[in-house]
């Protein structure tokens, strides 16, 4: 039973990072099971909605995954959360993201608003980091309580950049820093001609459940961006942690 629940997420998850309609032979070899095996997953998977199947027999993820997806209490902040970043790009003139930190060490990247700079920054929504490598996953880790941070932070942190932090102990270091100063900031941490600030958005119980960067390329990092746009993107992430606490409060209000 608990063989045949991994593998129907094994395709659940193959789909979603393929981004396209698949045949039962790519599903099959994805997982590392025999056709007929994987063409009983993936009927079981149909006729519950999580998977479809199209003409031609190749099959794509259906609604009831995308339903399931929503429910996740990060994903439900995306609607409040787009009209402040659209205000915040346009006035700091460069894109927004809005990434949270996954089961584990990685950052997903729920929602994005591209910049309009002819030269930017591109990030997928639905795509992934390890935390330590970007301004979004470092400003997520800051604030967590101590034991959940020792939990998740692997033995070894990989290098993605010359400037990617890759000793534990400096990690903390530069985790006590960025809460001293309320926001992330990194350059060639990710890729060498890239750099962010990232801010924390903090649920009810004051735990940060996701945060807001502005992701810029290395030569638009100047003095005036050191200036303005830090102050931007923390003033939108209060703004976004404050509409979810009020909208914490008027639901608790309602059911009593």
């Amino acid at each position: 039973m608990l063989a045949a629940l991994a593998h129907g997420l094994d395709v659940i998850e193959f789909l979603a990072s393929e981004r396209k309609p698949a045949l039962l032979g790519a599903v099959a070899a994805a997982i590392g099971m025999s056709k007929p095996g994987t063409h009983r997953i993936l009927a079981t998977l149909n006729a519950r909605g999580f998977v479809v199947r199209a003409e031609g027999g190749v099959y794509s993820l259906g609604y009831r995954a995308w339903e399931i997806g929503w429910s996740v209490p990060g994903v439900q902040m995306v609607p409040r959360a787009v009209p402040v970043m659209q205000k915040m790009a346009d006035a700091v003139g460069d894109g927004a993201i809005l990434g949270a930190l996954d089961a584990g060490f990685e950052v997903v990247y729920l929602h994005v608003i591209e910049s309009q700079q002819p030269v930017r920054v591109y990030i997928d929504v639905g795509s992934r980091l390890p935390a330590h490598v970007s301004a979004t996953g470092l400003a997520c880790l800051a604030w967590l309580p101590p034991e959940r941070l020792h939990a998740i932070l692997p033995a070894k942190l990989a290098a993605w950049a010359p400037g990617t932090v890759t000793d534990r102990d400096a990690l903390l270091k530069e985790l006590a820093r960025i809460r001293a100063r309320g926001y992330a900031q990194t350059l060639g941490t990710f890729r060498e001609d890239i750099g962010g600030v990232a801010a924390p958005i903090f649920g009810t119980d004051g735990q940060p459940v996701a945060a807001l960067c502005v992701s810029s390329p290395r030569y638009r990092i100047n003095a005036a961006w050191n200036k303005r746009v830090p102050k931007a993107v923390m003033a939108a992430a209060k703004e976004i942690s404050a509409q979810g606490q009020t909208s914490a409060r008027l639901r608790s209000a309602a059911t009593t």
